[in-house]
């Protein structure tokens, strides 16, 4: 007994060492034949009928090593006017027992630029504030990361091309009624680029329940996304997006208007 509290203890002070470490981005090829998706380059259609419910709300738990160790939410509150654009808005949140993180993004209607996002994070009683606002022509954004004692840090960077965010992408995948096994979606984040591919079809089980599900992998790997098969593509199981993949979020509901 107390050799397992010790390796409690000792997991549980290497994970908010990574947790400190880690930033998060927002953020192999397969078998056979691959094929690059329709939504390479950031196309400019405007996608006028969403798979998924407006004011949907997903709710998670967060797990590490299969342990839960807090929960999520993965919110769609539809279309907004944001200094005159008319954007999609899409709020995530995660709290464990280290960390509270909390964003907001604001995308095209096509879900695939950015155009502002809101982060707000506490992380061991310290806060922290980060706000990316990104130019009209997508290839440039201005990155301020702020602290509770007021300072601040102003970061521009620049792109040959059009910025993206992962979960703006998730759901432009959802509502891609082309998906399928071998192809590829390309995205470009400030800090990285990479490819996102569709590895398989194959059984998941969740606390949501049992799915047939599309497995999505990144490469470079860092990102694994399961999203159901069916006409919804429901996220259910998102890995990579806090604290370098070490926390990964499942589904536990879905709840909508």
């Amino acid at each position: 007994m107390k050799r397992s509290l010790i390796s409690i203890r000792v997991h549980l002070i290497l994970f908010c060492l990574f947790l400190f470490l880690s930033i998060k981005e927002l953020g192999c090829p397969a078998a056979g034949k691959q094929q690059r998706d329709i939504f390479s380059a950031q196309p400019r259609d405007i996608i006028s009928r969403n798979a998924f419910k407006n004011k949907e709300t997903i709710k998670f738990g967060a797990y590490s090593k299969g342990i839960k160790i807090g929960s999520g939410e993965l919110i769609y509150l539809g279309t907004e006017n944001l200094n005159n654009i008319e954007v999609q808005h899409i709020v995530l949140k995660v709290s464990t027992f280290s960390f509270v993180d909390k964003e907001n993004i604001y995308g095209r209607l096509d879900f695939s630029v950015p155009v502002k996002v809101e982060r707000s994070l506490r992380f061991l009683g310290r806060n922290e504030s980060i706000i990316e606002k990104y130019s009209p022509d997508k290839r440039s954004v201005m990155i301020t990361k702020s602290v509770e004692d007021g300072s601040s840090v102003i970061q521009e960077i620049k792109s040959n091309e059009e910025f993206g965010n992962v979960l703006l992408l998730i759901y432009r995948l959802r509502n891609d009624k082309d998906m399928n096994v071998g192809k590829i979606y390309k995205i470009v984040l400030p800090t990285q680029k990479f490819d996102l591919i569709v590895r398989e079809k194959r059984r998941i089980k969740v606390p949501l329940g049992s799915f047939e599900a599309f497995f999505l992998e990144s490469h470079p790997p860092k990102y694994k996304i399961w999203l159901s098969s069916g006409k919804e593509k429901t996220p259910l199981r998102i890995q990579g997006l806090i604290a370098t993949g070490l926390v990964y979020l499942s589904a536990i509901s879905v709840d909508g208007p």
